[in-house]
């Protein structure tokens, strides 16, 4: 998902370059109406493009055929008014930053080149009047598409080493935190306990046990307290629509029961404990269809866009009455996390959880986290 910070930025830009250019084109271009019209044309429609695809907010806006459609038509619109003005190659920027902002990797990379392609025959529009043109145009875009896509390349390379070394950092974090903690805790333990049984009387005994048995609990709160915040090691190799991926894939190999995967928009803005929350809560919600459901088909989608985050974990199961299951916690505590766990927990990073069912109809847990 883009940056907060950026999307203000990414959503005005292309605007005001298209409008530049048009501006520029009816400066140069007027009185020459032939050529004039079908480029104003032409602007107007990708203007209208960028608005229904990208800006209007819409269920599909961010799912992945709806972007690669917008990445298709937006470049081929870009390509024609280049064909038409080569000046339009400035239009190539409003191209770069849908590539770099909206598409998935490795699909960014066809985005990118397809746009770089673009670039160098504006750039090479000149050297049409001089021989070995057609030479000369192939060089400059094959040159714009190794830049352009050794860049995104390198984005790539970047953004990985700084999840890397921000998972070192939070290691090492854990482990100071466990040196001062619990490992310090263990050795008030066995000092007490060790004092305890050198003590000749028995006030002294149970005053060191005491001790003791007051460190352990503290201990033990420590102990749940980092496992709580301890970040998934499957989360330490792939992003989460990754993780998901490959936690439906086990489960379903596991169970017998088939699960389709969905992902949509950007996910690799979120933070480490959101990250944990909705895995967390995928995998409790699969574990609770696998004990009760009886399900024959699972569905799981998560949807990244500019409100947040939303998962989905649907069956076709017996369901239930969630009224009157949530009565008996014991049972929904049973063998699990439980649906007042993961409720719990999403609330824990300001998000919500909804679950949907009815006997015979089976069940939706929905959760969604605000940006």
């Amino acid at each position: 998902m883009v940056d907060p910070r950026w999307r203000a930025v990414l959503t005005v830009t292309p605007y005001l370059v298209l409008g530049m250019l048009m501006a520029f084109t009816l400066a140069v271009e007027w009185g020459a109406w032939l050529r004039l019209a079908p480029t104003l044309v032409l602007c107007v429609v990708v203007g209208a493009w960028m608005l229904v695809m990208r800006t209007v907010s819409s269920p599909w806006r961010d799912r992945p055929w709806s972007i690669a459609a917008f990445m298709v038509v937006m470049i081929g619109l870009n390509l024609v008014l280049v064909l038409l003005n080569s000046w339009f190659g400035f239009l190539t920027i409003a191209s770069f930053m849908f590539s770099y902002s909206i598409v998935e990797w490795p699909w960014q990379l066809a985005a990118v080149g397809a746009t770089a392609a673009v670039a160098g025959i504006a750039q090479g529009s000149s050297l049409w009047e001089h021989p070995g043109a057609v030479l000369g145009i192939l060089a400059v875009i094959l040159l714009n598409i190794v830049v352009m896509c050794g860049l995104s390349w390198g984005l790539q390379l970047s953004a990985n080493q700084m999840r890397l070394a921000a998972t070192s950092v939070e290691r090492a974090r854990l482990a100071r935190e466990i040196h001062d903690t619990l490992a310090q805790g263990f050795a008030g333990i066995v000092t007490q306990l060790q004092a305890a049984e050198q003590a000749s009387e028995d006030a002294t005994r149970q005053r060191h046990t005491d001790a003791a048995l007051s460190l352990a609990r503290e201990g033990l709160a420590e102990a749940r307290r980092s496992v709580r915040a301890l970040r998934p090691v499957v989360l330490d190799e792939v992003r989460l629509p990754d993780a998901l991926r490959n936690l439906a894939r086990d489960w379903s190999a596991r169970t017998g029961i088939p699960v389709d995967v969905a992902t949509a928009g950007d996910a690799g803005a979120l933070q480490t404990d959101t990250e944990v929350a909705l895995l967390r809560t995928a995998q409790e919600a699969l574990a609770n269809v696998e004990r009760h459901a009886d399900a024959r088909h699972v569905m799981l989608e998560l949807r990244a866009d500019a409100r947040g985050y939303r998962l989905e974990v649907r069956d076709d199961g017996r369901g239930f009455d969630p009224a009157e299951h949530a009565l008996r916690s014991e049972h929904l505590e049973q063998g699990g996390f439980g649906l007042v766990g993961m409720r719990e927990r999403i609330e824990g990073v300001a998000g919500s959880l909804v679950v949907e069912s009815r006997p015979a109809g089976g069940t939706v847990v929905r959760v969604e986290v605000p940006t």
